[in-house]
C-alpha cells in the first residue's frame, strides 16, 4: 500500500475510530466545563477558506476523532505533555495539526470543482456506508454535546474521499519507472561495542584505559568469530551493545556517512568499523533482497507522487485567503484537556 503525504489519510484514520462520550471538569475561564452549554458555538464559523466557512460542528468532529485516536493509544492524561522546548503541548500540537487537515481538505475540494472531479455513484455509496457505520458506533452524548449531526459526518467523509480522488488524478501520470539499481536493497547485520559508559540521565563518560583495552580485545575476538560463524545474527544479538543496525535493509547512500564503506561488502563478508560512539562489525547477509527492493520501489514512487502533489498544493494554497476565529478556536482547543468521558 502506498504511503500518502496528503492530510486526507490522517483524517480517514481518525474517523475510523469511535467518538466516545465526554466528561468534563472545571477549567480556566473560557474553557467548556461540566454541563456547559455549547449551543452558542454550534452555528458559528471557525475558519473560512476562500470564502467557504467551516463550522464548529464539523471542526469538533475532526478534533474529537483525533482525541479518541490518541487517547486509545496513550491514555487520557497525555494532553499536557510538552513536545517542544518552546512549551508546546501535545494538545496544542494536535489542535493545530487538525486545523491544517481541515484547510488541506477544503482547499483540495475547491480545486476538484475547477478540475471537473466529483464522486461517482459507488464512491457516494461508500461515503453513505461509512457515515452509517460511524453514526451506529458513536456515543449519543458526544454527538449531542457538540451538535454533530449525520450531515456533518457525511460531509467530512465526502470531502475526504474527494480530496483523495484529486490526489490520485493529479499523480496518475507521475513517472513511476524506478530501476532495480536505483531501488536495490542489501541486507546487513551488525554488532556494536560502546566506547563509553552512560548513566540513567544519558550522560556519557569515557572508558578507562583498562576498559578500553578489554573492549578492543573483545572486539577483535568477535571479528574473528564473525568471519567463520554460520549464524552471524545470533552472534550479534548476544553481544551487541546497540541494536539500531542489528538487522537492516538499506540502499547505497542511505546509511550514515561513517558506515558508507559497508555497502561494498559481498554476501558472507564482514567488516570492522570504528565510529565516534564505538566499534562495529557489519556483515552482509544478502547483496540483493527482492522483497525489500520492491518495497523501496513503491516508497520511491510514492515520494515522487507526493513531491508532485506538494508543489501543486503549495501553489493552490499560496493564493488562498484563510481567516480563523481565534476566540472560538481557543475555546475549542481546551476540550482536549477538559473532556473526560462523562457518558461512560
Amino acid at each position: 500500500m502506498k504511503r500518502k503525504w496528503i492530510a486526507a489519510c490522517f483524517v480517514l484514520c481518525l474517523l475510523s475510530g469511535i467518538v466516545t462520550g465526554c466528561n468534563e471538569k472545571t477549567g480556566k475561564p473560557g474553557t467548556p466545563t461540566a454541563g456547559a452549554d455549547r449551543t452558542e458555538y454550534m452555528d458559528k464559523t471557525v475558519v473560512t477558506i476562500d470564502g467557504v466557512g467551516v463550522g464548529y460542528r464539523e471542526i469538533m468532529l475532526y478534533l474529537q476523532s483525533a482525541k479518541q485516536e490518541y487517547e486509545s493509544a496513550y491514555g487520557d492524561e497525555i494532553w499536557s505533555y510538552i513536545l517542544k522546548e518552546d512549551g508546546t503541548t501535545l494538545g496544542e500540537w494536535v489542535k493545530n495539526r487538525t486545523l491544517e487537515q481541515v484547510i488541506y481538505v477544503k482547499t483540495v475540494c475547491a480545486q476538484a470543482k475547477k478540475m471537473g472531479i466529483e464522486l461517482d455513484s459507488e464512491e457516494k455509496k461508500r461515503v453513505a456506508e461509512r457515515t452509517e457505520e460511524y453514526m451506529g458506533k458513536a456515543e449519543y452524548g458526544t454527538l449531542a454535546l457538540y451538535g454533530i449531526a449525520r450531515k456533518d459526518v457525511e460531509r467530512v467523509y465526502s470531502d475526504t474521499a474527494l480530496a483523495q480522488k484529486v490526489y490520485d488524478s493529479v499523480t496518475l501520470n507521475v513517472d513511476t519507472d524506478i530501476s532495480d539499481e536505483e531501488a536495490a536493497q542489501k541486507h546487513f547485520q551488525s554488532l556494536m561495542l560502546k566506547n563509553y559508559h552512560e548513566d540513567e540521565s544519558g550522560n556519557r563518560t569515557a572508558l578507562t584505559v583498562q576498559e578500553l583495552i578489554a573492549t578492543l580485545d573483545r572486539f577483535d575476538s568477535l571479528y574473528k568469530e564473525a568471519q567463520t560463524t554460520a549464524d552471524f545474527y545470533s552472534l550479534a544479538y548476544a553481544n551487541t551493545d546497540d541494536r539500531e543496525y542489528l538487522d537492516i535493509m538499506t540502499g547505497e547512500g542511505e546509511l550514515p556517512e561513517e558506515f558508507g564503506a559497508v555497502y561494498s561488502l559481498a554476501a558472507g563478508e564482514a567488516m570492522q568499523l570504528r565510529a565516534e560512539n564505538g566499534y562495529y562489525i557489519f556483515y552482509c547477509a544478502s547483496e540483493y533482497d527482492e522483497d525489500a527492493t520492491i518495497a523501496k520501489k513503491e516508497e520511491l514512487i510514492s515520494l515522487r507522487q507526493e513531491e508532485a502533489f506538494r508543489a501543486l498544493y503549495d501553489e493552490w494554497q499560496s493564493g488562498s485567503e484563510i481567516e480563523v476565529n481565534e476566540e472560538l478556536w481557543e475555546v475549542i482547543g481546551s476540550d482536549l484537556n477538559a473532556v473526560k468521558n462523562e457518558d461512560k
